[in-house]
């Protein structure tokens, strides 16, 4: 009886990380830019986020995509996409915790071609929360689960398959925190280098 036990208590607590225990997935992909100094404004490195989408494992997605071109243009949309996305990155998610790659530099400008970074926040049915980061590296096979799940969102948002998000402050301050949240996360494991100082031009 007391084996029996036993047994049940350590099913009960290792079964949060089963793929049927998560909630949400909460997935942010960003790069780091500067707003440069002025004469009147010292200037400030922030995160741009490209997308922020919360899934469930159905598919399922309130999304937020950001795109240069030319213009900053950003959507707010539901969509839903193929479940086998989801749930093949649930299923990469220890290899993503076992490979996971800190902020190794701050290099300004640049698209989502030029690797971003990816921050994710799982949620649990229990509300365990737990944060994963990963950033594309050559040749790693977990590449493959977060390029389909963020082509099939991003592919949505082109092609207009979506409909448009309704009351979207919740869903932004949702976005904001996990931005915020990166942002210390990254500036702990590598600190901001200075600003660049304002140098006016002189003309002759």
């Amino acid at each position: 009886m007391k084996k029996l036990l036993i047994g049940l208590i350590f099913f009960s607590f290792g079964c949060s990380s089963n793929q049927e225990d998560i909630r949400s997935i909460e997935l942010i992909c960003y790069n780091w830019n500067l707003k440069y100094p002025t004469e009147s404004f010292k200037g400030e490195f922030y995160i741009q986020p490209k997308l922020y989408s919360i899934l469930n494992l159905n598919g399922e997605n309130q999304s937020y995509a950001c795109d240069f071109s030319p213009n900053k243009n950003e959507v707010y949309f539901n969509s839903k996409i193929d479940s086998r996305f989801v749930n093949d990155l649930v299923k990469s998610l220890p290899t993503i915790r076992k490979n996971e790659i800190s902020v190794n530099s701050y290099k300004q400008g640049g698209c989502v071609e030029n690797f971003p970074m990816f921050r994710m926040k799982v949620v649990y049915s229990n509300k365990e929360e737990k944060f994963f980061q990963y950033s594309f590296e050559e040749g790693n096979k977990t590449d493959l689960a977060i390029r389909k799940l963020f082509i099939a969102l991003k592919t949505n948002q082109i092609e207009g398959n979506y409909k448009s998000m309704k009351g979207t402050l919740s869903f932004a301050m949702k976005k904001k925190a996990l931005a915020d949240f990166s942002m210390y996360a990254d500036t702990l494991a590598l600190p901001l280098p200075p600003l660049p100082t304002y140098k006016k031009v002189k003309f002759k």
